[in-house]
């Protein structure tokens, strides 16, 4: 999986300063769709006005970290866009290109068919005895040599990676929805754990479930936001209890009135 490379002093950059917090939040978006799709660092101009706005569009370019159609940079690495797309400033300087990325891909590939090739035909080790399985090998018997891990049901004690957190912040964010405290979020994880062992649920993996689950969360109301405030240590009647109530005081006062 590529990833999108940012230098761990960008936050001082002058360029990265220039841009706006919005206008670096869509580079960093687009940034991971150009290194999930390998693109070379092109960004399609239907995904930047998907992501962000013509402001932040407009202040990445003035900025400098992103480049139009006819642009005069002298990196020679920093192609010219299609027009409309956008390309990002020095790109190819710190993310693999297209070509690297599937190159290591195929080697990869190419590996694992030549470990299940080589422990297929039973070859066994010096002397006719068996072959002591390499370090990256999978167990025999573990349904035709896949190494993908079996779905299984959610531990009970599980709980979400900082990343995991970090991702449903983000998307609360952008939903307009408030941040979850610490306790909110001990309370989400629970009732999550709860629900999938009730379900019995299995999964290789938990925290895109679990993301889905604290982007959702609803959070309670602050106090004085409306509705019906009963007396500590009071029982809400129904209508019907009510009703009965009254008739039994109505009732009361007539009979002292006698």
């Amino acid at each position: 999986m590529p990833w999108f490379v940012i230098d761990d002093s960008a936050h001082t950059h002058p360029k990265i300063v220039a841009a706006s917090n919005a206008a670096l939040g869509l580079w960093m978006r687009c940034g991971s769709y150009v290194a999930q799709h390998l693109t070379d660092g092109i960004v399609p101009g239907a995904v930047a006005r998907m992501y962000g706005s013509k402001t932040q569009i407009a202040k990445l370019v003035a900025a400098g970290l992103w480049h139009e159609r006819g642009h005069d940079c002298p990196h020679e690495r920093c192609a010219q866009p299609a027009p409309g797309d956008y390309a990002v400033h020095d790109y190819l300087e710190y993310n693999p290109t297209r070509a690297q990325v599937q190159g290591r891909k195929e080697r990869e590939a190419e590996k694992k068919r030549r470990q299940r090739a080589g422990g297929a035909g039973g070859d066994g080790g010096p002397g006719g005895g068996p072959r002591q399985p390499r370090l990256d090998e999978a167990p025999a018997g573990n349904g035709g040599g896949s190494h993908n891990p079996p779905p299984r049901p959610i531990p009970a004690d599980w709980q979400p990676s900082e990343t995991d957190v970090r991702a449903a912040q983000l998307a609360r964010a952008d939903a307009g929805r408030e941040q979850l405290t610490g306790q909110q979020l001990a309370a989400v994880t629970r009732k999550f754990v709860q629900r999938q062992l009730d379900d019995r649920t299995c999964a290789v993996a938990w925290g895109g479930r679990w993301q889905q689950w604290a982007e959702n969360e609803r959070t309670d109301p602050p106090p004085g936001a409306g509705g019906v405030v009963v007396p500590f240590g009071a029982v809400q009647q129904t209508k019907g209890q009510q009703q009965r109530a009254g008739l039994a005081r109505l009732f009361e006062q007539q009979t002292g009135e006698v």
